[in-house]
This record gives structure tokens, sequence and C-alpha cells, in this order.
């Protein structure tokens, strides 16, 4: 296994890296993360479309040090295609949408009414499977 600080990625273009990162597996461990991170500085990129992938992927993955640099990706870019697989994904645990809800609620005033009611409609509360309809 070669360590990702020897990948020679140098020359790459943002379209090679959307698809290094397009095809990593679903989550990774924390390990794995911060290797990815240290070797190519993801958290905090000014790229959005790098950011758009490499986000959704530290929530699925549980890697919190990126959550400061999400919180300033959700408050800054409000182009809906970006932001909402973040939030999306945040939205699958309860911990992931109080944060979500937290930023939104810093982020809204900057976001077009379309893309506050995608976030609204992602960061709702699921229903509950159990709960018998009415």
């Amino acid at each position: 296994k070669l360590p990702a600080a020897e990948l020679e990625s140098a020359a790459w273009s943002t379209q090679e890296w959307l698809r290094f990162l397009e095809n990593m597996p679903e989550t990774l461990s924390p390990e794995q993360m911060a290797e990815l991170d240290d070797a190519f500085a993801f958290t905090g990129t000014a790229n959005a479309e790098i950011a758009q992938r490499w986000y959704p992927l530290t929530v699925r993955s549980g890697y919190l040090p990126a959550r400061p640099s999400i919180e300033a990706f959700l408050t800054k870019i409000g182009r809906r295609k970006l932001i909402m697989p973040t939030y999306e994904e945040l939205a699958k645990t309860a911990e992931g949408r109080e944060f979500g809800l937290g930023v939104f609620e810093k982020a809204r005033p900057g976001y077009h009414p379309i893309t506050v009611g995608s976030v609204e409609k992602a960061l709702a509360e699921p229903a509950a499977a159990d709960e018998p309809s009415k």
C-alpha cells in the first residue's frame, strides 16, 4: 500500500482530484482520513468542488477535525449543488443533524430561498419507522 504522501499528485487537475475522491470507499478510518488530510490538505480547501466531495466523506467517516471547516464552507458557499451533499450526510445522525441545524441557522440568511427549502427538508426530523400512519 502506497502512503498518500507518496502519490505523485502534484500535477493533478481538479478533475483528477474529484475522481480520486469519488472513488474512495464509502467510509474510511479516522487514521486514513488524517493521512489523506495531512498529505493533501483537503480540509479547508478553497476549491468548492473538492470540498463538495471531501466533507460528506468526513461526515460519513466521523472525521471530526473537519467540522470547523465544514461550518466555514457551508456558511460561505450558498450554491445548492455544492452544499447539499454535506447537509444530507449530516442529517443521517442525530448528532450530525444537530450540528447541521446550528450551521444552517448561521448560513440561512445567505442562501437562496430554494436552497433554504432544500436544507430544511434534508435536516427535518426523520419520521419514526414504527409510528402508525394516520
